[in-house]
């Protein structure tokens, strides 16, 4: 049995560090893609406005700004107060554009539930464009 000779041995041991070597650098460089990509929907402002009204009664509107952060197209399926859909559809945001919308929270007898300085969630409900499940975010908002 013949050996093989170490000219070979070296060029196949410097053969299998380049093609490691390669690989490594391949996944470093898509996690670091992965990792410096921004799929953000970002709350800029929400407000909510409760206004008393003759006979008893009031009206909250919730005054929203939203901005996409990231570098995908986003779209918002759902915008919620506590436990209410002030908005299900679909706005589309593209990179770096901004919505500002305005929505009736409730319009009724007046209660103590939204008097001024009632604090309440908003959540925004939307997908990534390319991306496989829904996201959420959501702020904190006192009453005005």
């Amino acid at each position: 049995m013949k050996a093989i000779s170490p000219v070979i041995a070296t060029l196949i041991l410097i053969a299998i560090a380049v093609i490691a070597g390669i690989f490594v650098l391949r996944q470093f460089l898509s996690f670091a893609g992965t990792a410096g990509q921004q799929d953000v929907l970002a709350i800029q402002d929400a407000t909510l406005i409760a206004k008393h009204n003759p006979g008893n009664t009031m009206n909250v509107t919730l005054l929203i700004n939203l901005k996409n952060q990231g570098d995908k197209i986003v779209k918002v399926k759902k915008i919620t107060v506590d436990t209410t859909d002030v908005f299900t559809g679909e706005i589309t945001l593209r990179p770096g554009t901004t919505y500002s919308g305005t929505y009736s929270v409730y319009d009724g007898t007046a209660t103590s539930d939204w008097e001024v300085g009632t604090e309440h969630i908003v959540k925004v409900t939307y997908d990534v464009v390319g991306g496989n499940a829904d996201q959420v975010i959501t702020i904190k908002v006192r009453t005005t």
